[in-house]
């Protein structure tokens, strides 16, 4: 159960084996990126997450600005729903069997409405790095944090900037990777999806 939580509150590197090439107009790149998230309310797909040992997940992911989100596993019983206030961990009925308050987490962030990245972090660098598909990487730093436990990579397509990757560094550096793939955006996405059912 612990391992699900840290999609949230730690996440970190990976190493791309491919040429990068840093941009200079940072800034033309980053509002391009703002914007168009920021166009997107929901969005729906697959993901893969790859921990710090290499271990890899599969699943189906929903997001719904502001703030709701939520990650089924293919192989695990829990499931991982999110809002303002709480990460929730939910049983295979959808009961839920533990919380985590969310604070400031970089997935409340950057599912809030309307984000202007450089309010929420300090950005370091924008790259391209090119491979089959060709991405910005963006390093930045919570400007809560220190660059030991805060930094946070998002991975944009160059094609038409959609958020393919994202990764956060733990004070320990472990490692969590989620990639996204099969994405459906502005879709219809039923409020039940999101619902938490308690046991009484």
């Amino acid at each position: 159960m612990k391992q699900l939580v840290l999609i949230f509150l730690l996440l970190s590197t990976f190493i791309v084996n491919s040429k990068s090439e840093i941009i200079s107009d940072n800034q033309e790149i980053i509002s391009l990126i703002e914007n168009n998230w920021n166009s997107i309310k929901t969005m729906s797909g697959r993901f893969e997450q790859t921990d710090t040992d290499n271990n890899i997940e599969y699943g189906n992911f929903y997001f719904d600005k502001p703030y709701k989100s939520k990650f089924t596993y293919d192989n695990k019983n829990e499931t991982i729903i999110t809002n303002q206030i709480l990460i929730n961990i939910l049983d295979e009925e959808g009961y839920q069997i533990d919380s985590y308050p969310i604070g400031n987490s970089p997935i409340k962030n950057i599912l809030s409405n309307n984000i202007k990245l450089e309010d929420i972090f300090t950005i370091s660098g924008v790259e391209i790095i090119s491979g089959k598909d060709d991405v910005y990487k963006i390093t930045t730093v919570k400007k809560d944090s220190d660059k030991s436990n805060g930094e946070v990579l998002f991975f944009f397509s160059t094609a038409d900037l959609t958020l393919k990757k994202w990764v956060i560094f733990d004070e320990f550096k472990n490692k969590t990777v989620l990639e996204f793939t099969n994405i459906q955006k502005n879709i219809s996405i039923a409020p039940n999806i999101f619902v938490v059912r308690y046991r009484h």
